[in-house]
């Protein structure tokens, strides 16, 4: 969709992008068309589109044969897709659903995540709105996942595939999938134009991704670990994760180490040992 299309289409609905919800909408029609050949998208496949704005992604995922469960926070963005794509709605190949995609307890709407554990792990195809990006991909480590391709902030992006600074996200990002960085796109596609330049990343599941409980336990672990990075590490883990803590040591980590010197798979042998021990 371009630039003219968009702005004539939300005119028309009384509409206009709000900064509250981070809306930057893609307007190079090239590069939307490329997206789905990008994230592997086939026909048939579920695929969940996160803020799907006016639905010009939408309607390319559509093209290719994909079942998609959209899910769109703007109320008046709902009401211009739901005539928009009323034919498909009706068809059943496009769900709508008009609602904040993340819940607490790092879950999914409960809509969403009935969704998702109905039938064949879904695919992930999202241009994230930036102050959700860091939350969502909390979200799907330890999940039966068939991919993702996200289109999120450069730094972010950079970060979540290098682990180029060290935290609890990127450690369980590198444990649960293999991950690549995408095409990296000016703010002069999108409008209104962010300040940031954009990248995406393609996240697919590892063979030897943790399970759920794993994971969830990881992230206890990991958080813990992080929240005061200067002071010693094992000193603060004893007291609430003593298996853990114990396994480092025994792994060869000293007294005085720092979060960021463990490397990712010892972090995870340190938390499958402290679900053995206490679940």
């Amino acid at each position: 969709m371009r630039l003219s299309e968009l702005k004539a289409l939300l005119a028309a609905h009384g509409l206009a992008p709000q900064a509250r919800f981070g809306q930057n909408f893609l307007v190079d029609p090239a590069l939307l068309a490329a997206i789905p050949g990008d994230a592997g998208v086939a026909a048939g496949e579920r695929i969940l589109e996160v803020g799907p704005g006016a639905g010009a992604l939408t309607r390319e995922l559509l093209g290719r044969g994909a079942q998609v469960y959209a899910v769109e926070v703007d109320h008046g963005l709902c009401q211009l897709l739901r005539k928009r794509f009323a034919g498909e709605i009706e068809e059943r190949r496009l769900c709508l659903l008009e609602a904040d995609v993340l819940a607490s307890g790092e879950r999914f709407h409960p809509e969403v995540e009935s969704w998702w554990g109905t039938g064949a792990p879904p695919r992930v195809v999202a241009n994230l709105p930036y102050q959700i990006s860091g939350p969502f991909l909390g979200r799907l480590p330890g999940r039966a996942l068939a991919g993702a391709t996200l289109l999120l902030q450069r730094e972010v992006a950079d970060k979540a595939a290098g682990r180029a600074d060290a935290g609890p996200l990127p450690v369980r990002l590198e444990l649960s999938f293999h991950l690549r960085l995408g095409r990296r796109l000016p703010p002069s596609v999108f409008w209104p134009r962010p300040r940031v330049d954009s990248a995406f990343l393609h996240l697919q599941r590892r063979s030897d991704a943790p399970s759920a409980p794993e994971d969830r336990c990881l992230a206890g672990v990991l958080k813990l670990a992080y929240s005061q990075r200067r002071k010693h590490l094992l000193k603060r883990l004893q007291t609430v994760y003593p298996e853990a803590a114990g396994h480092l040591r025994g792994a060869g980590i000293s007294d005085q180490a720092r979060a960021a010197e463990v490397t990712a798979n010892l972090w995870l042998q340190a938390a499958r040992a402290e679900l053995a021990t206490h679940g």
